[in-house]
């Protein structure tokens, strides 16, 4: 860490008054309760390292990296600490002055890094044909999820992986034209969840912004977005990442950039500095399109980092659902609390992420919803394994992106979707009436 990153951790982190609102909305200390294991206590920690009082030691650093860096004690901070401007901060210097060396944490990381470029596209081409064997011959396919359990024998590489797309970073290069009156051009960045596992999520994406009206290019030669290195403490990976990023961005025209992914979203809009929607954001400024349901009960899951580092306003999920006609939305008490995904921390925590996990599943399940949405192909991914290790019977929920349902129940049909839309006017006005009476 160098002079100007030693004084600007302990400046953000003299903002802390220690009124321990944080506490409340961690994740993690929710499951460890110590006070070392909260951000008001990751920051003093932080603030004693720098300052001289304590050493760095391994203690220390696992403390910082058990944080799931959902962000959640930003959200709720009353003096707006940048909780994140700390942590990342202090993790670079645990990982340049003390960490010790995790090579699975160093392959992951270095494949995303490399995603996008020949040696991945080549070596995903095989991975459908692979995972499909696999599942197979182990009898280990999981239909309902389009999946395969990866039973490694190891409990925190053992996870309910989704099959890789038919054409991994297939959508790549791709322009679609607005299928109505123009409203602009947007730029979606895929990630590395959506070019890898989660394809028709961004064929859903596509579209419901062409359908609403919007031209879209994806780039060609983008590659991982860098949040997860950055989050990591990996900070040089990040600007190595950032700079290629941008440059391929800046080729292309567009009024801003549309994402399905908040960590990406995130990434963009405050490190990148672009304009950035999700693509429900976008739907809600225009005024919805149509959707129509089939009696279905659904649930949301929010994103930790739609909300944080987005900066998303809940409420654009929670009216886009109440908009489709003939399904019913039905939110968790718990609808806001990290799944315990988080990245890498699933797995270097794990024993604290299976207690988030379950936790979630215990709630999604409470709201008897049929479908589990989530704005999030890491939620999706983490909540449908835990579904399915921890449910009570995971055949009877379906665990979808939102971009995913929405598109399946979009109605195209100009007659339709006007009688569609005057139905829910009508319904609407109904319980207005009914809710006054009370």
């Amino acid at each position: 860490m160098n002079e100007i990153d030693v004084k600007l951790t302990v400046e953000l982190a003299h903002q802390c008054v220690k009124c321990s609102a944080c506490r409340s909305v961690c994740p993690t200390y929710s499951v460890v309760k110590e006070e070392r294991s909260s951000p008001r206590g990751r920051l003093s920690l932080a603030e004693a390292v720098v300052d001289g009082i304590m050493p760095l030691t391994e203690d220390i650093v696992a403390q910082w990296n058990q944080c799931a860096m959902c962000r959640r004690c930003e959200w709720i901070c009353p003096n707006e600490v940048e909780y994140k401007e700390i942590m990342f901060r202090a993790r670079h210097m645990g990982n340049k002055e003390l960490s010790k060396k995790d090579l699975v944490k160093t392959a992951v990381f270095s494949g995303l890094a490399m995603m996008g470029n020949v040696i991945t596209k080549t070596a995903m081409k095989f991975a459908p044909s692979l995972m499909d064997a696999y599942g197979k011959l182990f009898k280990k396919e999981v239909p309902e999820y389009n999946a395969v359990f990866l039973d490694t024998g190891i409990p925190k590489y053992t996870k309910l992986m989704p099959k890789p797309t038919a054409k991994p970073f297939g959508l790549r290069g791709k322009v679609v034209k607005p299928k109505k009156e123009k409203k602009g051009k947007l730029l979606f960045f895929t990630g590395c969840m959506i070019d890898a596992f989660y394809g028709k999520t961004g064929e859903s994406v596509l579209k419901l912004m062409e359908t609403a009206g919007y031209e879209v290019v994806v780039p060609e030669n983008i590659r991982c977005c860098g949040a997860p290195h950055l989050y990591a403490g990996n900070v040089e990976a990040f600007e190595k990442l950032m700079k290629h990023n941008k440059e391929e961005i800046d080729k292309y025209d567009f009024d801003e950039i549309v994402v399905a992914c908040p960590t990406c979203g995130g990434a963009l809009e405050e490190e990148y500095k672009y304009k950035v929607k999700s693509f429900a954001q976008i739907l809600e400024e225009q005024g919805y399109l149509t959707f129509k349901g089939e009696g279905e009960k659904v649930t949301f899951h929010f994103p930790c980092h739609s909300y944080t580092a987005m900066s998303t306003d809940p409420n654009v999920y929670r009216n886009v659902l109440k908009s489709v006609a003939d399904a019913s939305y039905v939110e968790g008490e718990k609808a806001m609390m990290c799944c315990g995904f988080a990245g890498y921390f699933s797995v270097a925590n794990y024993e604290v992420a299976v207690e988030l996990q379950k936790d979630k599943v215990k709630d999604l399940e409470k709201t008897q919803a049929e479908y589990v949405l989530s704005d999030c192909p890491g939620c999706v991914f983490n909540i449908a394994d835990g579904m399915y290790k921890h449910g009570e019977d995971y055949k009877k929920v379906k665990v979808q992106h939102l971009a995913d349902y929405l598109a399946e129940r979009l109605v195209e049909n100009p007659e339709e979707a006007e009688k569609l839309k005057e139905n829910k006017k009508e319904e609407e006005v109904q319980e207005q009436g009914v809710s006054s009476v009370y």
